[in-house]
């Protein structure tokens, strides 16, 4: 009895076999439903390009070829690889996305409706729309309908949730007036061959005007995949899906071309902070190697003071070396004193800080000086776009000054810590001295003014090779190489018609047959 009271692989079969009509029924609809999908579904493309983010050790390495100008500390950004994954994310970022979208006017849509909506662009689009009283946030839509003489009519418009009754009339090329402000229709370059290629009298085309950031958060959830494609090689790999072909190809030629522009206007704008603080202290060096000059000429005609190259070959080899301890601490802690300056000068709070004077020696202090200056750049763009009573400007305002006097910070405690180190090379040149007891006067009493002046000239020299590096990063720019340009095959990537049939042809059937599992369990333990 409980032999028969448990459900076999034969039982279900002959169970399934006795309703092969649910089967038939099930198959047919879900068949039907997966043809529809299919008919009503607009096929999207996808287009992929692989770029190559140069590695800018690259350059540094040139730098040092051409004379060794990156020799004391690469201080405007030669000699650090590229970090791919930094570039991943600028390549994809909100702001990057905002301004191909307002480029290629993504945020407008042209659609004919029917069975299987079809969306115009490039040699489709007759005719290009433009609301020029509206703000950022507004969702606009209306529909036109154009015929064969390039007359349209307007009707149905709807602003967010207000929706008007009013019709508009007008010729392709004129600007209408509307309850949502002046409505623009231009012709495209295709006008007249989408007029010809009409098979009706009339066609209606329904646009769409959607808030940008919409657009792009869009972008970014179901059309674009921007990845590293390689752990061995800095190749990111751009992949959008679209359901026009040319556009996906476009949108990923507008991505990688406005990561160049911003990637190349951000290290312009660096390098020019930099070197206009550079040209600065040099002409201000200028003047104070000119009066060391006449100081220690003079002094020299006046004593007869005898060559201290002469008098140097008396000092033991040790003595070599504290000299230039004692130009490099003092070059560094001049340095360091002008960028602790420039913090303290109120007029330039809302500048980038000169990074090129930060030696790689000073440890934190550069890297401080760096995110400070992203995020300046930030705030920048922001304002650009927006205003200085922006909430997203005040909050990076807050978080500048707490930046700004961590850096300032960090400078004091770095001109403390060269300054002990000043003590104590001072100390040990004194030692030194003490054998220069023999050497007249007159020779010891010009030491001071000759130090000073070698001080001196030796960071106009480094000022100067700064320069040079300046202007050779503006011609040697960081930038991509297109490694493929948008390419994807003829065939849609989505709906895919291979998954789609089995798939729907395996659940037509995997629902009668759970349904008659279920019934004949629940049938069979009734009757235990």
């Amino acid at each position: 009895m409980a032999d028969n009271n448990t459900l076999t692989l034969g039982s279900f079969i002959r169970a399934c076999l006795k309703e092969w009509k649910w089967f038939a029924c099930s198959l047919a609809a879900i068949m039907l439903l997966a043809i529809a999908y299919l008919v009503v579904t607009p096929p999207k493309y996808t287009k992929k390009a692989q770029v190559l983010v140069k590695d800018e050790s690259a350059m540094g390495s040139l730098m040092g070829q051409l004379g060794g100008l990156a020799e004391l500390g690469g201080l405007i950004g030669f000699g650090g690889s590229s970090n791919v994954y930094n570039e991943l994310y600028a390549m994809q970022s909100p702001w990057l996305l905002l301004n191909v979208v307002n480029q290629m006017h993504l945020d407008m849509n042209y659609t004919i409706k029917g069975i299987r909506n079809k969306e115009l662009y490039g040699e489709d689009l007759p005719i290009t729309v433009n609301f020029k009283n509206i703000t950022d946030d507004d969702d606009v839509r209306l529909k036109l309908d154009l015929n064969r003489q390039g007359d349209i009519k307007i009707y149905k418009l709807k602003k967010n949730d207000d929706k008007y009754a009013d019709e508009l009339t007008g010729k392709v090329g004129q600007t209408m007036k509307s309850p949502i402000g002046d409505i623009e229709v231009k012709a495209t370059p295709y006008l007249e061959a989408s007029l010809k290629k009409m098979e009706d009298e009339e066609v209606t085309i329904t646009v769409n005007r959607t808030e940008p950031m919409a657009v792009v958060e869009a972008l970014k959830k179901k059309n674009l995949n921007v990845v590293v494609g390689s752990r061995d090689a800095s190749i990111i790999d751009i992949k959008y899906k679209d359901v026009s072909r040319q556009r996906a190809t476009d949108v990923i030629n507008a991505i990688i071309a406005e990561y160049r522009k911003e990637s190349n206007e951000d290290k312009d704008q660096q390098a020019a902070v930099s070197e206009r603080y550079v040209l600065e202290r040099i002409a201000r060096l200028e003047g104070e190697l000119k009066t060391l000059d006449q100081r220690v000429a003079d002094y020299k005609s006046k004593t007869m003071m005898p060559d201290l190259e002469v008098m140097a070959k008396a000092y033991a080899e040790g003595a070599k070396d504290i000299s230039t301890a004692h130009m490099e601490v003092q070059s560094r802690l001049y340095l360091v004193q002008a960028i602790r300056d420039y913090l303290r000068d109120e007029s330039k709070k809302d500048e980038l800080l000169p990074a090129l004077l930060i030696s790689e020696k000073e440890g934190g202090l550069g890297t401080q000086v760096q995110a400070y200056n992203q995020l300046q750049l930030q705030r920048q763009k922001i304002i650009a776009s927006s205003s200085k009573e922006s909430p997203l400007v005040k909050d990076l305002d807050q978080q500048l000054s707490a930046m700004h006097d961590a850096v300032l910070s960090s400078a004091e405690n770095a001109i403390r810590q060269l300054k002990m180190q000043m003590k104590g090379v001072i100390e040990k040149e004194n030692e030194g001295k003490q054998l220069l007891a023999s050497a007249p006067r007159k020779a010891i009493g010009g030491l001071t003014d000759e130090r000073d002046w070698r001080v001196l000239n030796q960071v106009y020299i480094f000022l100067l090779q700064k320069r040079e590096e300046a202007q050779m990063m503006k011609a040697m720019r960081t930038d991509v190489r297109l490694l493929t340009p948008p390419l994807g095959v003829k065939e849609q990537t989505s709906p895919n018609v291979k998954v789609t049939i089995p798939g729907a042809f395996l659940l037509g059937l995997f629902l009668p047959a759970c349904i008659i599992f279920f019934r004949e369990r629940n049938r069979r333990n009734v009757i235990s």
